[in-house]
């Protein structure tokens, strides 16, 4: 590829990406970007995330707690992340750090641009507000666990559960949790092909 064809907030040689999902712990941040650095927890705001579609959208008033990591980019790990990221629009976003005096700036992470749309990720999006599609516990798991170990006790509101809700849009993943599933989701473990991205 050409450096005009990777997204603008790519181009850059040395980019900040904020990420979400199996990406929220470092160690398996490091899988993917071995000499990533700054590695820390932020929060994105008017952005909601839909946790069991695995994608974010635009949404005002909402917001989400994300991993922000800092990364030197060649062209080869900029077409493997465009790879990675197939379905998603790589956009530059303002986030905010977990401690309120800590000023937004503008940075990049990855938007699902197409929930319910792309034709080559079915399996993924086009789930209907009324499907009931819930997250797979295995990745429920490993997104609470990287967060409350790098965040609690020192913030509050920091589980990714707080900031997240099911393709109804309604109901909070913290809401669904509460109801029952969060000691069956602490105890699953993950398969030994995804412990080390899993957190094991």
């Amino acid at each position: 590829m050409r450096m005009v064809d990777y997204p603008a907030a790519l181009r850059p040689d040395r980019v900040t990406v904020i990420a979400y999902g199996a990406l929220l712990s470092e160690p398996s941040s490091r899988l993917t970007f071995p000499s990533l650095t700054n590695f820390r927890l932020v929060r994105v705001r008017n952005v909601r995330r839909l946790i069991a579609a695995l994608c974010v959208e635009p949404a005002e008033g909402c917001s989400f707690v994300a991993a922000a990591f800092d990364v030197v980019l060649d062209d080869a790990q900029r077409e493997a992340f465009c790879a990675r990221e197939t379905g998603y629009a790589i956009v530059e976003a303002p986030f905010h750090g977990l401690d309120a005096g800590e000023e937004s700036r503008y940075h990049h992470f990855s938007l699902s641009i197409a929930l319910g749309q792309h034709k080559s990720l079915p399996h993924v999006w086009g789930w209907a507000r009324d499907s009931g599609l819930l997250p797979a516990d295995v990745y429920l798991r490993h997104c609470e666990r990287a967060v409350d170990e790098r965040a609690r006790p020192a913030h509050t509101g920091t589980r990714p559960s707080d900031g997240a809700v099911r393709p109804d849009r309604r109901t909070t993943l913290s809401e669904y949790l509460a109801g029952g599933a969060r000691e069956r989701v602490m105890a699953v473990r993950p398969p030994e092909s995804m412990a080390e991205r899993f957190g094991g």
